[in-house]
């Protein structure tokens, strides 16, 4: 497809629900001059959320709960069951409204079954560190055996070109070759790995772990919760090294077995809960995270902070006594580990109304004390954080980052799409990078201090939207495209539009 013609396309995509543009019409520039206006009482609100959550928050006690009480969530899992029916009684616990769970279809769920058993056998007998990937298919019995063959261009036009020496050997990719993959979207890197299975491979090793020989998973769904098409392992990196090594002074045969647990076309639920606000224009604020996780660590901080945060600026508004102008939505998503299916299914279900939503504030980069707030290169949403910086910058999050490369990241993508102004919190992710979606992913990472901070931040800011006498402009369609070419995210959004991703 021509760009110009999926520009088209993109054009016609985002403005399927029409009323979500209803509050649009300021240009780029006269947006960049809104400010909130939030009279004494608002203010004064503010100041009190913010004290409850700062010296009498639940955040850090939520999280002990998701990750060391119920454990990790994977999307449809048993335990994931568990974390909804927690934060439902929750919910409904604290006083909130319209407390429930919303469905949608994930075309298959996953969990492991059996323990990974791997080794290398030529050129010498060693045992190899080796997961099955997430939503990778069981190995055949007695597993899958094959020489092993490194493919550095991973593209379908790669995976073509080394057909002959694919076929019956076992693919091994690394780091080198996904950052080669990717280039073209995600949607592109997909089809390499489709591609992989189609020209015959025994079977597919990622070799993307970390130290230690750590797992560290990303998931073989092609962000729509289907199942690969050939088992696919994930190997730690010291032994990738060692097959890389090995490979360029001759033939590596390995074997590696496992099996899953799969289930097709599964209902999975979020959890929506209301404050309902004093005023009866039906607009509102949400403020959502994701509830589901990997598996060899707890989600403790990918994403049970997070999920801990949206419950916890619930518990404290109710425990102030503070009433908000605009509703105040409270949502956990499932899937978005899969490719953010839970919140893009909620966008599409509540098309509707979202005209009516005056922003959407998401966590979903761990705990370290916050800085502020993404914005996604939206100069009004930097400028309307202005009312509140004096108030955020007490608690060392008054910065606002325009940074695109989270942009399709996690929740807030599926409103911003739609013009909706949408936000993620702004946390450091140096050291979030290196425990996500591994085994250390777990409580004792989490420090409560930190945690307190970037949840009042959520309260606070989310409180100020809810209780502004204004509100900001939905983007227009045009808008939209010209705000993903600014933070150079809209590649990102043509490659999901054309894999189906988004629709």
């Amino acid at each position: 497809m021509r760009k110009s013609m999926v520009s088209a396309l993109l054009c016609v995509a985002l403005a399927a629900a029409p009323c979500v543009f209803a509050q649009f019409g300021a240009s780029n520039d006269s947006a960049q001059k809104v400010t909130l206006q939030l009279d004494a009482a608002a203010q004064k609100a503010l100041v009190q959320l913010g004290g409850q959550m700062m010296m009498a928050g639940k955040a850090y006690e939520y999280d002990r709960e998701l990750a060391d009480d119920i454990g990790p969530r994977l999307t449809g899992s048993a335990n994931y069951v568990k974390a909804t029916d927690w934060a439902v009684a929750e919910f409904t616990r604290l006083g909130l409204r319209n407390v429930h769970k919303e469905g949608w279809t994930i075309p298959a769920t996953w969990e492991p079954e059996t323990l990974a058993t791997a080794r290398m056998i030529l050129p010498h007998e060693q045992r190899l560190h080796l997961e099955s990937e997430g939503w990778s298919p069981s190995t055949p019995p007695g597993g899958v055996r094959g020489n092993v063959y490194y493919l550095a261009d991973l593209t379908v036009d790669g995976v073509k070109t080394h057909a002959a020496q694919i076929k019956g050997a076992i693919v091994l990719v690394d780091g080198d070759s996904i950052d080669k993959g990717i280039a073209g979207g995600f949607g592109k890197l997909f089809d390499a790995l489709t591609e992989i299975g189609r020209r015959g491979a025994a079977g597919l090793i990622l070799g993307i772990g970390t130290t230690n020989n750590a797992p560290s998973f990303v998931g073989v769904t092609a962000f729509d919760g289907s199942l690969a098409n050939l088992p696919t392992g994930n190997l730690g990196l010291e032994d990738t090294l060692l097959l890389k090594r090995l490979l360029d002074r001759g033939p590596v045969e390995v074997e590696f077995s496992f099996q899953n647990r799969i289930r097709k076309n599964v209902t999975v639920n979020n959890v929506v809960a209301e404050i309902p606000g004093t005023d009866a224009s039906g607009d509102y604020v949400l403020i959502g995270g994701h509830l589901d996780s990997w598996h060899p660590g707890t989600g403790a901080l990918d994403n049970g902070t997070g999920a801990a945060t949206v419950v916890a600026v619930a518990q404290a508004m109710m425990a102030a006594g503070v009433k908000p102008k605009r509703t105040m939505r409270f949502v956990l998503f499932g899937g978005e580990e899969e490719g953010t299916i839970g919140s893009i299914r909620y966008a599409e279900q509540h098309a509707g109304e979202l005209g009516h939503c005056a922003g959407v504030f998401v966590t979903d980069t761990g705990a370290e004390a916050p800085k502020g707030w993404y914005d996604f290169g939206r100069a009004d949403e930097a400028g309307a954080l202005k009312t509140v910086k004096p108030l955020l910058d007490s608690l060392g999050a008054g910065g606002v980052d325009d940074d695109g490369r989270f942009t399709f990241e996690t929740d807030e993508s599926a409103f911003l799409v739609k013009g909706v102004p949408a936000f993620v919190l702004w946390t450091p992710v140096d050291k979030y990078f290196l425990i996500h979606h591994k085994p250390s992913d777990t409580f004792d990472k989490v420090n409560q201090r930190d945690l307190n901070l970037g949840a009042a931040t959520v309260g606070v800011t989310a409180l100020a939207f809810a209780d502004a006498g204004n509100d900001l402009p939905h983007y227009s369609a045009q808008q939209v495209i010209d705000q993903l070419k600014a933070v150079k995210a809209y590649d990102q959004y043509e490659d999901m539009l054309q894999h189906h991703v988004m629709r």
